[in-house]
């Protein structure tokens, strides 16, 4: 049952990009939101292509070691979803959606993980984001993880 609630949702979601040919990718601020620099209010997709889910990258090496503090696992984690996003065929211009995931965000200083999320994307390729707030994550030793959501286009 499981699996075929997968397959339906999976057609769903990928329905748009069978009418076209090419995939647009298109984001911006609208007109009466706020204007931010490190990320995009909106962004639609049309066409045909692949869609790329890494689900919780953390700053942790290859062999398991974990930095102390924010920012060193913050800059890991943008290596690491960099090699992901490479693996599948992305690049940081086809993601569209982060989710950041900061284990007790009220009580620490996120800027470096902000700083690394506007320096990771090029200009005019701002994904649409959310900052989440979390008490823990799966390992106690990390202080954040973030979902990637992209879509490349096929050739």
């Amino acid at each position: 049952m499981t699996k075929v609630i997968a397959a339906i949702l999976a057609s769903v979601m990928l329905a748009p990009f069978a009418a076209t040919a090419d995939v647009e990718i298109k984001r911006w601020n609208p007109e009466g939101l706020g204007q931010p620099v490190g990320y995009s209010q909106v962004v639609t997709i049309e066409g045909t292509g692949k869609m790329v889910l890494l689900g919780g990258k953390a700053g942790l090496t290859a062999d398991d070691h974990i930095p102390e503090t924010l920012a060193e696992q913050s800059k890991l984690t943008w290596e690491n979803i960099d090699l992901a996003l490479k693996a599948a065929g992305a690049t940081r211009e086809d993601v569209v959606e982060i989710q950041i995931y900061i284990v007790d965000l009220a009580n620490i200083d996120p800027n470096p993980a902000y700083q690394d999320v506007r320096d990771f994307f090029p200009a005019g390729h701002k994904p649409v984001s959310m900052v989440i707030g979390v008490s823990a994550l799966a390992i106690p030793e990390l202080k954040m993880e973030i979902n990637v959501r992209a879509i490349v286009a096929n050739d």
